[in-house]
């Protein structure tokens, strides 16, 4: 028995592997996937003596699920919240599986081969289920004519509102952006002949797919993923951002582009990107109103939609914030945020000390990979979202996991998690204890208003819950009674806030269900 235990510790990732689909489109056969992961998590806990070896993104990660799970309890749409709540179960244990289970540098090489074989199969699959009329800027017939007619179809478990036949050139073009970086490194600074030959062929295969997309957020991914990879290549390519950017405003004025453009975009053209940008811009500050009203809890897991629709008297047509950074807030609220903040850093941290003690070429051309994975992923959100509990999401998850390994092979004997000093310095009393007391001051001077807030967030919590039950009078009726105990609780610590007198006087209008959220106070 024990010998078997051993053999699943070992080759945990190929039990995790088994366990993707399941979690990846969830269904019926989720709990499946869960089951094999508690399988894999039990045989390593028995076959090392410890559930993980220790990494610097252990904190943030546990923040992150605690805030998960935090989330679903203002969720009002729990099969939508599941279904994120699946792919980031599933993202922390590949994190967790790669930092344990690749324990050499042969195995961590073949990791990121097989991170640019997924590349290539995201393209093709790009390619054969995108649906290409949706979102087009530019009307190019000739070749999308050619293209091959969609031959996959229905992917199940999208975790959206209105399920989509073929996929979004959005989408296509985030996960494309997010992986395109690995093999361009390897290209660029890669060592064996046939992996630059693999990484090259599949890179441009990518690309094309990518530029398919016409997607203006996957292209500025891209172009932060290169950004980078070229600054690392060469200090020089910094000059290419103020010069770059002096040469668009010099052309702009001195050759009138905006006439140019104007001559070149067809009125449909202009008309799509005009409404992309007027839509992006409201449904930030749509999901920073819910932030606003909702920061402890977020407003539940994936139902921005839900919430939206709410507030409008019908169906929302738009998933998300369009920013990934907004997006996780109103996920997760504010300390979610401030978890993947956390995690972020501690992820820039582990690639540095990774990349210094490493000696492998390509081990150093992986994490230049990984880095600019992540930076076109943040990028990308600028005006799209896609959080780690998207699928797409799931190759961020790979990268963190992938940097931790590299890093737990290459120190030895491995450093500590995280810095910590052996005796409290001068300088360890500044940077840490003097933080930490005036982190504390605030806290006590906005106690009151602190307080309030959290009231609010659940007087809006039961107010979701009145309007998402319009067919029960009774459950109407309890959880907007609910809702205004809240807000009164709100305003005997807080009484100077306008947002909670006008939620107030929104719970004691006549009928809720007709009366109009009130959107626009602070």
């Amino acid at each position: 028995m024990r010998h078997v235990i051993d053999v699943v510790a070992r080759y945990e990732l190929l039990l995790l592997a088994a366990a993707t689909p399941f979690l990846l489109f969830p269904g019926k056969w989720t709990p499946i996937g869960l089951a094999l992961i508690a399988v894999a998590w039990a045989c390593r806990w028995v076959a090392t003596g410890h559930l993980s070896a220790r990494t610097a993104m252990d904190v943030p990660i546990i923040l992150l699920l605690i805030m998960t799970g935090v989330s679903l309890i203002p969720s009002v749409a729990l099969d939508l919240s599941l279904n994120r709540m699946s792919i980031i179960i599933l993202g922390v244990a590949l994190f967790y599986g790669m930092a344990n289970g690749l324990h050499s540098e042969r195995h961590i090489h073949y990791m990121g081969i097989a991170l640019v074989v997924v590349g290539l199969v995201v393209a093709v699959v790009g390619l054969l289920g995108t649906d290409w009329e949706i979102g087009a800027l530019i009307e190019v017939p000739a070749l999308y004519g050619r293209l091959p007619g969609p031959l996959i179809r229905g992917l199940p478990g999208s975790g959206v509102i209105e399920e989509y036949d073929l996929i979004n050139p959005r989408v296509t073009a985030g996960a494309l952006a997010i992986l395109l970086p690995v093999p361009l490194a390897y290209l660029v600074f890669g060592q064996g002949r046939k992996l630059r030959l693999l990484s090259g062929g599949t890179a441009l295969v990518m690309a094309a797919v990518l530029l398919l997309t016409q997607a203006p957020q996957g292209f500025l991914g891209l172009a932060a993923a290169l950004f980078l990879i070229g600054v690392w290549r060469s200090r020089w390519v910094l000059l290419s951002l103020p010069l770059g950017l002096a040469g668009i405003f010099a052309a702009w004025h001195l050759l009138d582009l905006s006439q140019v453009l104007d001559g070149w975009l067809t009125p449909a053209t202009t008309e799509a990107l005009d409404f992309a940008i007027r839509s992006r811009v409201v449904n930030a500050a749509r999901g920073v109103g819910m932030i606003r009203d909702m920061p402890y809890s977020g407003v539940g897991l994936n139902t921005f939609p839900v919430v939206e629709g709410l507030y409008s008297f019908g169906s929302c047509h738009a998933e998300h914030a369009h920013n990934t950074l907004i997006q996780t807030a109103v996920d997760l609220g504010v300390l979610g945020l401030v978890a993947l903040l956390a995690l972020l850093a501690a992820f820039a941290y582990t690639v540095a000390h990774a990349y210094r003690a490493s000696r492998s070429r390509d081990q150093r051309a992986l994490l230049v990979g990984i880095c600019g994975a992540m930076v076109a992923w943040l990028a990308y959100g600028l005006l799209d979202g896609m959080t780690l509990g998207h699928k797409p999401g799931l190759a961020i998850w790979v990268a963190l996991g992938l940097a931790a390994a590299i890093r737990l092979q290459v120190e030895q004997p491995p450093t500590q998690a995280v810095p910590f000093p052996k005796r409290f310095s001068r300088n360890w009393m500044v940077l840490v204890v003097l933080p930490l007391v005036l982190l504390l001051a605030m806290v006590g001077l906005t106690a009151r208003n602190s307080i309030g807030a959290f009231y609010v967030n659940l007087g809006v919590m039961e107010a979701h819950r009145a309007l998402a039950t319009p067919d029960s009078p009774t459950s109407v009726a309890t959880h907007r009674d609910a809702a205004e105990e809240y807000f009164r609780q709100a305003l005997r610590w807080d009484p100077t806030r306008g947002r909670t007198h006008h939620l107030l006087e929104w719970t004691l209008s006549e009928d809720i269900l007709k009366q109009r959220w009130p959107r626009g106070t602070l």
